[in-house]
């Protein structure tokens, strides 16, 4: 009885982990990068050079809430998005049907700074739970992944648990190379377990109204957006100065930062940051227009909203301190690796009795464009922020572009080696392009954008040595792989 448990435990931890494995790495490479979005969206706009902890000065509230009165007065539902240590400039945006988008104002006189429009890190960010403009539909399939993930893991747990241990101790990195391989994958679903269960629960309940009939009382989505209006609205009244609100609204906030401001035409509406604690809250304090008088204090206390506001905020983790989110970042990388290393098992498991067939075939070109094109799409992505003119008409789109044809091209690349019946040379051929871009990443950033350089230095420096890492993986691999014939 025990023996059939594991066996079926096995196929499904085998052809689950598999079929889901294939997007699943997507979802969680992207995912990590965007626990840095913030940090790469201001890589991408080199053009930004103000320093973290610049003061904002009143005249800068002013010139913002100016401008979203005059956005609003053209038919745009923009709101202000206030400085934080992670992103020092105002930012007057609005909701373009794929994401936040808008003026950057510099924090010291609400002057709008001529950055180059990208897609940034928050195309990571929405990339990781909609799949890249998918809606809804793209939300459900990622939450049914993530249950396909949950599933894997635990009948990966059932069938090694009783050899796990001795797997562990004896660790042989170094002997076969299907063991290696094998040693390495469970090393990896042991070591970062804990992060990746938590990740797959909290997204589930994130989203949890998308596959569960009804909608669970959740704290609302973390995006400040509203429908535009159909038609061009009369000016809004304004306040004076906002200064003194921001002071009232941090008070009765309990002393929290304060995130972003939503204007309505009798009412703005000031929310607490997102970086201000573990729980990821809309309390926000309401003032009417055009007086500034105090309307109230929104705060959710109940149990069960405190308990998902936790579970929104573990996952999103714009809490966290920079240890905390490098030690999301690392966890990320390791959960992706665990389960690129599944797929490679796969592969190696049947490769001598299935590798002639069509199916396998296709499937080991899947496993190509998931695992080594993917991040060729993204350092093209970041290839592309630097290669196309500053001041090109939707250059934020033609960098999506630039990502989504350069994978598909990959993809195709791996689909058609793996049917010549080469795939080791599809391997070898994308690791090389991985190393290529990125070990020049660091020197293409100094070429281009060394004016930034000065006050984000370690910005600039983080996101250029994982580039290169990624790159020196993508040769070590290549090396690796050198000696398959085929």
């Amino acid at each position: 009885m025990r023996e059939t448990l594991r066996t079926r435990m096995g196929w499904l931890h085998t052809w689950i982990g598999f079929v889901c494995g294939l997007v699943l790495a997507c979802i969680c490479a992207t995912g990590t990068l965007a626990v840095f979005d913030t940090e790469i969206t201001r890589w991408m706009q080199p053009e930004i050079d103000i320093p973290a902890g610049t003061p904002l000065t009143d005249a800068a509230l002013d010139a913002a809430a100016a401008r979203v009165r005059e956005q609003q007065a053209r038919g745009i539902f923009a709101f202000l998005n206030l400085p934080s240590a992670r992103m020092p400039v105002l930012e007057v945006l609005h909701y373009n049907g794929h994401e936040f988008t808008g003026d950057v104002l510099d924090p010291r006189t609400g002057a709008p700074i001529a950055a180059r429009a990208t897609a940034g890190g928050k195309f990571f960010y929405n990339f990781h739970y909609t799949l890249r403009g998918g809606g809804t539909i793209g939300v459900g399939i990622v939450n049914i992944l993530a249950l396909g993930l949950l599933v894997s893991v635990g009948a990966g747990i059932i069938i090694h648990l009783r050899a796990l241990l001795p797997d562990l101790v004896m660790l042989r990195l170094s002997g076969s190379r299907i063991r290696s391989w094998l040693d390495a994958h469970l090393l990896g679903g042991v070591l970062f377990l804990p992060f990746t269960v938590m990740m797959a629960y909290t997204g589930i309940l994130v989203h949890a109204d998308t596959i569960l009939p009804a909608r669970l009382p959740m704290v609302a989505a973390p995006k400040p957006a509203a429908a535009p209006p159909s038609r061009p609205a009369p000016p809004l009244p304004m306040v004076a100065h906002l200064r003194p609100l921001l002071e009232t609204a941090r008070t009765n906030l309990g002393g929290r930062e304060c995130g972003f401001i939503l204007f309505s035409p009798d009412r703005l509406s000031i929310s607490a940051s997102d970086a201000s604690g573990p729980f990821l809250t809309r309390d926000h304090v309401d003032f009417a227009l055009p007086d500034g008088r105090l309307l109230g204090t929104t705060l959710t206390r109940r149990p069960i909203a405190t308990t998902l506001q936790l579970m929104h905020g573990l996952h999103y983790a714009r809490f966290a301190p920079p240890a905390l989110r490098w030690l999301y970042f690392i966890s990320g990388l390791g959960a992706t690796a665990t389960i690129a290393t599944g797929l490679v098992l796969f592969l190696m498991k049947r490769r001598r009795q299935s590798g002639h067939r069509v199916a396998f075939r296709i499937a080991e070109g899947l496993a190509i464009a998931t695992i080594t094109g993917l991040p060729i799409g993204i350092l093209s992505f970041l290839w592309a922020n630097r290669m196309l003119p500053a001041g090109r008409p939707g250059r934020d789109m033609a960098e999506i572009t630039m990502f989504l044809g350069i994978w598909a091209a990959c993809a195709l690349h791996g689909v058609l080696r793996s049917c010549q019946g080469l795939p080791m040379r599809g391997w070898r051929e994308q690791l090389a392009i991985i190393a290529l871009l990125g070990c020049g990443v660091p020197a293409m950033d100094a070429m281009t954008g060394m004016t930034a350089w000065r006050h984000a230095p370690a910005l600039h420096g983080g996101v250029g040595a994982m580039a290169f890492l990624c790159g020196l993986g993508g040769l070590y691999a290549m090396r690796r792989t050198g000696g398959d014939a085929r």
